[in-house]
């Protein structure tokens, strides 16, 4: 984050501390003006100075945070208008001389206090806030309120009478028109499928992938947990609804008669159960919280340690992915055995004898999904009687299990995919234990094959100097991953299978698709890794970018710093307009192709290039045109990528300039739902081979 984000994002810090100087200050010149109290006055002279101070540092932080935008403009620009009124008055009140002009301009320095303060609430909480009515009185109660209904029958909507409201009541205060904040927009069910700066806010069917729960379900003290520390959380209950209606498809009309609530929910909302849902009793308990030095020792062991929030004692620790899950980092947990509520051990080494010594009474979440326990899973899970979800799946759990289902109160769901337990017992399952959600995938016939997900293709860098190191994962055991490096080629089952990292030494592109006997074969995922043939010496840009996004002017397409985030500081942003930029090789040397890093994020208006051309000069004066290359335009909402697109001249040149237009689509096209306004083009990288 580059200081001017950090200074913008002081904001909401730095604006309470001269409302505070300054009203104090007032007060002292009031009892100046009515007792004739003339000693206040060196106090109240410093007080108008460091308040005249602190209101300008908070009117500039406040214009560097309206730069970055996402606020309502019609509410935004008064706000900021009136606080570099109400600034500049007090810095003139700080060199006022004059006694018979101090009243007025202090009057009018409180007035314009009051007003830009009346500005703030309304963006921050909404309309009516400062100066509020009855009617926000009741906006602001039922934003508190829990939003279940419960009067529900068939002809329920799913979306509009059970999601919506938790929508309402917990994010659309931040998510609306008037205050967009990441671009994203709640209010209204167009505004949540086109998504924010972040990509899409719900991606149907899967959950995992939906930004939406992704960030409900991140520890409370993370900067991108929401809803935001300090505003009311969703319940568990709103949390799981969310999530099964996303899993099943996010359809905005289905009704409960053609998505009936699973046993879990329809406890919740019925009118007829005598049970309430509740937060699990466990946040109740008073825990300390744990010591720096355990904490230090977990992040020693390269385990991910996170708190559930300021103040909390509550941890999540996850050893996901690491193999070696030895006596040493098992141990380690001994040290926060009390605070551990989420415990991820999925794809690890642990076996049922190392489960056998675990016991954490507080635990919550357990995840042992592809591990090689079976037996003794239950003798773990009986000291946990506060254990809300268990994942088992592609584990060796067997029927032993279910003798701990009567002592786990707090047990809703248990994920047990690819187990050896008969379909039939978990049947009898669902009807014995009808509190608990059996998740066990979806059954299928020949004639219905699922398509597998696409492989994860990771790698350091898509520029590299020397080598590069690829590697392919899927996150379930029988999969094979067939690839190949070659641009000629078409990976097919006869392509190499995946057995470990992959090195290249030079430009290569690498595709590949998972596959497994009874699933149809994944999309096929594909990267361009680029081995550095030249250091280009300096670079050009015919415009200059947005103020938005300006990185680092022209040598952000040169220094080597490249990202995925639309977040980052290196992007070069072109709003409604193509980017033409010149490179120098330094020397005339030989050209054959050219390679341009790009962003897209749709939901955030900003769409992969629609084409590039390319032309060469000996001398920088003349250019001659190398030819063009296009590429098809997105006709429906995607999710937020990067793409690294290559342009291969016709023939070998001699050059020691390249010039590259970047060609931009210029406006939304007519699917979206910014449809005819400018549109963006983000490049961070361009590199010459």
């Amino acid at each position: 984050m580059n200081p001017g984000t950090i200074t913008a994002h002081l904001h909401p810090l730095l604006v309470h501390l001269p409302i505070g100087i300054l009203l104090a200050a007032f007060a002292l010149e009031c009892m100046v003006w009515w007792k004739g109290r003339d000693e206040l006055r060196p106090a109240i002279q410093l007080s108008v100075i460091l308040g005249a101070f602190s209101a300008a540092l908070s009117a500039f932080s406040g214009w560097l945070l309206f730069r970055e935008g996402g606020y309502d403009e019609s509410v935004a620009t008064p706000h900021q208008y009136w606080g570099f009124f109400t600034a500049g008055i007090f810095i003139l009140l700080a060199w006022l001389k004059e006694d018979k002009w101090r009243r007025p301009v202090f009057i009018a320095g409180v007035a314009g206090l009051v007003v830009t303060g009346h500005y703030g609430g309304t963006l921050t909480h909404g309309a009516g806030y400062l100066f509020g009515s009855a009617e926000t009185g009741e906006q602001i109660a039922s934003a508190n309120a829990a939003p279940v209904q419960r009067e529900l029958n068939p002809d329920t909507k799913v979306f509009e009478g059970l999601v919506m409201p938790v929508l309402r009541s917990k994010c659309v205060s931040c998510h609306k028109p008037e205050k967009k904040k990441g671009g994203l927009i709640l209010s209204t069910p167009e505004g949540l499928m086109a998504g924010g700066e972040s990509g899409p806010a719900v991606l149907p069917g899967d959950p995992e992938k939906s930004e939406l729960l992704k960030r409900i379900h991140l520890p409370g003290d993370h900067d991108d947990h929401m809803p935001p520390k300090g505003r009311p959380q969703l319940t568990q209950v709103e949390t799981q609804l969310i999530e099964w209606w996303i899993t099943g498809g996010a359809d905005l009309k289905a009704t409960l008669a053609e998505k009936p609530l699973p046993d879990n929910l329809k406890a919740a909302f019925s009118p007829r159960t005598q049970q309430e849902v509740r937060a699990n009793p466990v946040f109740d308990k008073k825990v300390s919280p744990a010591g720096e030095s355990a904490i230090r020792k977990l992040r020693s062991l390269r385990l991910s340690v996170n708190s559930f929030g300021e103040g909390q004692p509550w941890l999540v620790v996850s050893f996901a992915g690491i193999k070696e899950t030895d006596q040493e980092r098992l141990s380690a947990l001994g040290g926060v055995k009390e605070q551990l509520v989420d415990l991820d051990l999925s794809h690890t080494g642990v076996q049922d004898q190392i489960l056998r010594g675990l016991e954490f009474p507080n635990l919550v979440r357990l995840n042992l999904s592809h591990t090689n326990t079976g037996a003794d899973i239950a003798t773990m899970i009986s000291h946990s009687p506060f254990l809300e979800v268990l994942n088992i799946t592609n584990t060796k759990a067997d029927l032993s299990i279910e003798r701990v289902f009567g002592n786990l109160p707090q047990l809703r769901k248990v994920y047990m995919w690819a187990t050896g337990i008969p379909a039939e017992t978990v049947d009898q399952w669902k009807q014995k234990y009808p509190g608990i959600s059996f998740e066990t995938g979806v059954a299928m016939n020949n004639a219905e094959q699922m398509e597998l997900k696409t492989p994860e293709l990771k790698f350091g860098r898509s520029f590299f100097d020397d080598t590069a190191h690829i590697e392919l994962e899927f996150p379930f055991k029988g999969v094979d991953i067939h690839y190949t490096l070659e641009e000629a080629d078409t990976p097919s089952l006869q392509s190499p299978k995946y057995t470990g990292t992959i090195i290249v030494d030079k430009t290569t592109h690498v595709r590949a698709f998972a596959a497994r006997e009874g699933w149809k074969n994944s999309p096929v995922v594909d990267a361009v890794l680029v081995k550095k043939k030249y250091t280009l010496t300096g670079s050009s840009i015919q415009s200059p970018p947005s103020p938005k996004y300006p990185a680092k002017g022209s040598t952000s397409l040169i220094d080597g710093k490249i990202s995925d985030v639309q977040s980052a500081d290196t992007w070069l942003g072109y709003e409604g307009e193509h980017l033409t930029a010149t490179l120098d090789l330094g020397a005339v040397k030989s050209v054959e192709k050219v390679f341009i890093h790009c962003l897209e994020n749709n939901p955030s208006w900003i769409f992969k290039p629609v084409g590039i051309q390319v032309y060469t000069s000996a001398d920088g004066k003349q250019f001659v045109a190398q030819g063009s290359q296009k590429y098809a335009p997105n006709t429906g909402m995607g999710e937020q990528k990067v793409h690294l697109l290559g342009f291969n001249l016709p023939a070998t040149v001699n050059a020691r300039y390249v010039k590259v237009k970047v060609e931009s689509l210029l406006k939304n096209p007519s699917w979206h739902p910014g449809k005819g306004e400018k549109c963006w083009i983000f490049v961070d990288e361009m590199m010459v081979e």
